[in-house]
């Protein structure tokens, strides 16, 4: 068994190819459902960046994304490649903001739908725990490097550019989520008057930034008449800015939409007085060269680390074999009944034995460890 991973991201597939394989988190956890059969173990991350299946088992996840969701170019990694993708996902190499901070947490959130799907297991678990630690011990390591770590800042950079100053402009945010709490903190770090947008209280009981004003949902379209600068970050699997709602009223408006899919329908960018842009025109600044090559010093030590914890864990039967081996042998020779002794007995000589046998594979090659350990537990089995 291996373990693949296969999908599509910004960089094979546009924003529109990318919102026909975007999965909400009722729908992730209906697919984690649906595919259970047939992998024994699956982690879906689906982000605005990218939508990525990894599995553990005999099956191949660019099928399973076909069966749910249609035909895509994706592609498809298996073994090391597929190890080494997870980490780098984490470490944020693979996002258009590069090293940007909200793929941890995503991850952490795909890794605990999984699980409580019952369709994740000890590898993908382990997998996905180390890239995730691999991940902010990079950017704690690295963070005086000046770079965007967000999309949400990346469009506060990109509004701007565009304004030249934020100090008194009116900004509205349509979303309450993570993106739209993180866009309100920085507008109003830049002086920026800001209304927000909010459905329902967050289950995490998360408030807004100080000096943002909430407004219900329904009220976007009123508030959107007095604001230039539009940020749009829900979940929504529909446009939730329509032009046929808001007319033309000929003020100079930025709109930026940070949804997959899409909030924001294409047809305001006819308007002659509005800018429009999405994630995939918000553009990234390159990592420097020496930047990259410590973070792949990082991430080769974190890759191997993960491949030593899976030739341990498959030494583990053998341990196992031998280790009962040893307790059965002693507690016979002992003349030991059931009870306090015998338990006595049995525990001391599983420490024994463990001590021993851990040892050996910290002074030999694990390839070496794994073939005694499954000599010995053949001459303890006959």
């Amino acid at each position: 068994m291996e373990i693949k991973i296969a999908g599509l991201d910004y960089r094979i597939a546009p924003l529109d190819v990318r919102a026909k394989f975007a999965f909400t988190e009722t729908a992730r956890r209906e697919f984690l459902h649906e595919i259970s059969p047939f992998a024994q173990e699956a982690v879906l991350i689906s982000t605005c960046n990218r939508t990525e299946l990894a599995t553990f088992g005999d099956c191949e996840p660019a099928e399973l994304l076909h069966r749910s969701r249609g035909c895509g170019s994706f592609f498809t990694l298996k073994g090391e490649a597929a190890v080494r993708r997870i980490f780098e996902i984490a470490a944020g190499l693979h996002s258009q903001i590069p090293l940007e901070d909200q793929i941890l947490s995503q991850m952490k959130e795909a890794l605990t739908a999984s699980d409580e799907e019952k369709c994740c297991g000890p590898v993908l678990n382990q997998l996905f725990r180390r890239a995730v630690t691999a991940g902010k011990e990079i950017r704690t390591s690295y963070k005086e490097m000046p770079h965007e770590s967000s999309a949400a800042s990346a469009a506060i950079t990109a509004a701007v550019e565009y304004f030249g100053s934020l100090k008194g402009l009116r900004a509205l945010i349509v979303g309450s989520g993570e993106m739209g709490m993180l866009a309100a903190q920085l507008l109003r770090t830049k002086g920026a008057e800001v209304l927000m947008t909010q459905r329902r209280v967050r289950k995490d009981g998360a408030l807004p930034p100080s000096g943002v004003k909430v407004i219900p949902f329904d009220e976007r379209y009123s508030a959107m008449k007095e604001s230039r600068l539009v940020v749009c970050a829900t979940a929504s699997p529909h446009l939730v800015l329509e032009t046929e709602q808001f007319p033309d009223d000929g003020m100079p408006r930025l709109l930026i939409d940070l949804a997959v899919p899409r909030d924001i329908e294409q047809a305001f960018a006819r308007r002659a007085s509005v800018t429009l842009t999405d994630m995939d025109g918000l553009g990234q600044q390159p990592l420097p060269d020496s930047f990259l090559r410590e973070i792949e010093r990082k991430l080769e030590e974190s890759t191997l680390g993960f491949a030593r914890w899976r030739q341990v864990r498959e030494c583990m039967p053998y341990i196992e074999d031998v280790c009962a081996f040893a307790e059965r042998e002693l507690t016979q020779e002992l003349g030991c009944a059931e009870g306090e002794e015998y338990s006595r007995v049995s525990e001391a000589s599983r420490r024994m034995m463990n001590k021993l046998l851990f040892t050996l594979k910290e002074r030999v090659d694990i390839d070496m460890a794994k073939e005694c350990y499954c000599a010995l537990a053949k001459a303890a089995q006959k």
